[in-house]
């Protein structure tokens, strides 16, 4: 016993120091970093038949983001490129887990809906053979007791299954009615309620919903997803990718293209968040061309690009078709 306490004496500084160090490294602050990331190659998660090879890459962009330790915290005032964000409230935490199921509903959706459009450009077989909804956002003014990641299947024993089948229905009602909803949520059938409210003109029962389309194809077709990934931005890259996997044109010219941008089925770009982390990621990988949606999102990759003096060619697109006919006239 002498001998540990007199270790103790002797080395206590020491050992102060290791247990604030270990401290810090290993418990969680409030907060999270967001930062540039990096490249996903689309064409190396494609699993398809006959799948056709390219010299050059269709890519997606990211950000980073980073849980938050003590040693974290102190470098981010030092590095230009992390952004701090701080997770205040008991109420930002259960949106920060509601904004995760959300956003993995988004990228279903959009990874779906570019499958399909990919196919359809490209002349290849593909049915849509379900079609499921999902509550992607909650109004605050709602009167329910539904939850984000609920899927419906029956409002009153009606069968939900379309956003058009929903907004139909809903249609014949008058504001203030009760209905009665079927959900699955985490595998368990659940009934909830909501009141009908009008919003914006129309009779809605405070949520917005995410339509995500099955579907068969010939060829059949897989893409590989990570769990740490989320959001639509990637449908514009994930349609041209998969394109370029199904049909015999290289569509790369040997180049790394990368991009960002959500997708519908009607082959529309959307806007997303994040753009400057994005540019600066694809910089970083010394990427050649950057397909960026029209508007808000292209001023600001323009001002990002001008002021850092990058070398990458930002194109802005506000269709899939757009994007296709540039690299087929410009890069194939």
């Amino acid at each position: 016993m002498n001998k540990i306490i007199n270790f103790l004496k002797k080395n206590w500084l020491v050992i102060l120091i290791y247990v604030i160090v270990i401290f810090g490294c290993t418990v969680k602050l409030p907060y999270y970093i967001d930062a540039p990331g990096g490249l996903i190659n689309v064409g190396d998660r494609i699993d398809v038949d006959n799948k056709y090879e390219s010299k050059g890459s269709i890519n997606l962009a990211y950000v980073s983001e980073y849980s938050v330790n003590v040693p974290m915290l102190i470098a981010s005032y030092f590095i230009d490129d992390w952004t701090l964000n701080k997770i205040q409230t008991k109420e930002e935490v259960e949106f920060y887990e509601e904004d995760l199921v959300r956003n993995k509903l988004l990228m279903q959706e959009s990874y779906n809906n570019a499958i399909i459009l990919a196919f359809q450009k490209a002349n290849k077989e593909i049915e849509i053979c379900n079609t499921e909804v999902y509550i992607a956002y909650l109004l605050e003014e709602a009167d329910t007791d539904l939850e984000v990641g609920d899927k419906i299947v029956k409002i009153d024993n009606i069968t939900i299954d379309s956003k058009q089948t929903l907004i139909a229905y809903l249609s014949t009602l008058n504001v203030g009615d009760t209905v009665i909803i079927d959900v699955v949520n985490n595998n368990q059938s659940i009934k909830r309620y909501a009141k009908i409210m009008e919003y914006g003109g129309s009779k809605i029962i405070g949520f917005v919903p995410v339509e995500i389309n099955e579907f068969k194809s010939n060829p059949s077709i897989n893409i590989q997803t990570d769990a740490s990934e989320y959001g639509p931005s990637g449908g514009l890259m994930v349609s041209l990718a998969v394109y370029n996997a199904i049909t015999e044109k290289d569509i790369t010219g040997g180049l790394t293209i990368v991009g960002t941008g959500t997708i519908d089925l009607d082959g529309n770009v959307g806007a997303i968040g994040g753009i400057e982390y994005k540019i600066k990621g694809a910089e970083k990988k010394h990427a050649d061309i950057f397909f960026v949606p029209v508007g808000e999102n292209y001023e600001e990759a323009k001002k990002i690009v001008k002021e850092n003096n990058y070398k990458i060619k930002l194109v802005p697109v506000k269709t899939f078709d757009e994007a296709l006919n540039y690299l087929l006239e410009n890069v194939a």
